[in-house]
């Protein structure tokens, strides 16, 4: 199976209170995207059998989780975590108050990588929706348009961004940057009132594992002052937190390992 560092995690998590003024709570959430194809795991958290046969494409999330240190263990799917030694293992903090996406997913290439982004859980107006996406694919740079009226334009691998719209269905299609003739997805999304609706492209187009999976963040309409602002305030611009973020993960000698929290199956 193949082998992701999780070395990385521990420098991004350590970036997030810095990234947001967070509100006064001892929870943060977490949701956790699968997006490497032709890799089934188990997912142990302090050494409990948190995620099993977690597939390509499959989402957990969002979880409330106390702040705190957490341990993550990723074994192949059905091994004896008492025999066999683990895929990937790490531990650090989780701050409160965030709501972060872990990713494990294809660089542009075909490269697995894994990624931690924090996602905008900032209050919505009423009658309006949020949409973030996010390019997780190995495929070249892409446009993001919803009615054929681009939202997000050259958005390339790793990056992505939010925008607050009309609560209605729209349909949604991705395309290659400045070619809306090639389209990788179109479907139509229903996007509801006070939810940011996430959407991640992962896998290949090339070999055809290409899809769009998504998660939800909802309860936004009413959540009182001081919510978490992630990358508040973006439009139809690529957001400054996944620039801070790929900085980190360029970073080729981090040390130091994980933090994730425990979901109560």
């Amino acid at each position: 199976m193949r082998k992701l560092s999780l070395a990385v995690m521990t420098a991004v998590l350590a970036m997030v209170p810095a990234l947001g003024a967070f509100a006064q709570t001892n929870e943060g959430e977490v949701i956790v995207v699968h997006g490497v194809p032709d890799l089934l795991v188990d997912v142990y958290v302090n050494g409990d059998l948190t995620l099993e046969d977690f597939a390509y494409g499959d989402v957990a999330g969002p979880l409330a989780l106390p702040e705190g240190s957490y341990a993550l263990a990723v074994y192949a799917a059905d091994a004896d975590p008492n025999a066999d030694a683990p895929a990937l293992e790490g531990s650090a903090d989780l701050p409160a108050g965030a709501v972060a996406t872990i990713a494990a997913y294809l660089q542009e290439g075909g490269t697995p990588t894994l990624g931690v982004f924090v996602e905008n859980n900032a209050t919505i107006e009423a009658g309006s929706a949020r949409v973030t996406a996010r390019h997780l694919a190995d495929f070249s740079a892409v446009d993001v348009l919803a009615n054929d009226g681009a939202v997000f334009e050259g958005v390339t691998n790793g990056q992505g961004g939010d925008a607050d719209v009309p609560a209605d269905t729209y349909n949604i299609k991705i395309t290659a940057a400045g070619d809306s003739g090639t389209v990788a997805f179109d479907a139509d999304v229903a996007l509801a009132e006070g939810t940011n609706t996430i959407a991640y492209a992962v896998g290949s187009v090339a070999d055809g594992s290409f899809q769009v999976v998504t998660a939800a963040i909802t309860g936004l309409a009413d959540a009182p002052a001081g919510v978490p602002t992630g990358t508040a305030g973006l439009a139809a611009t690529i957001s400054p937190v996944v620039w801070a973020i790929l900085a980190v993960l360029s970073v080729t000698a981090l040390s130091g390992s994980v933090a994730v929290a425990r979901n109560s199956r």
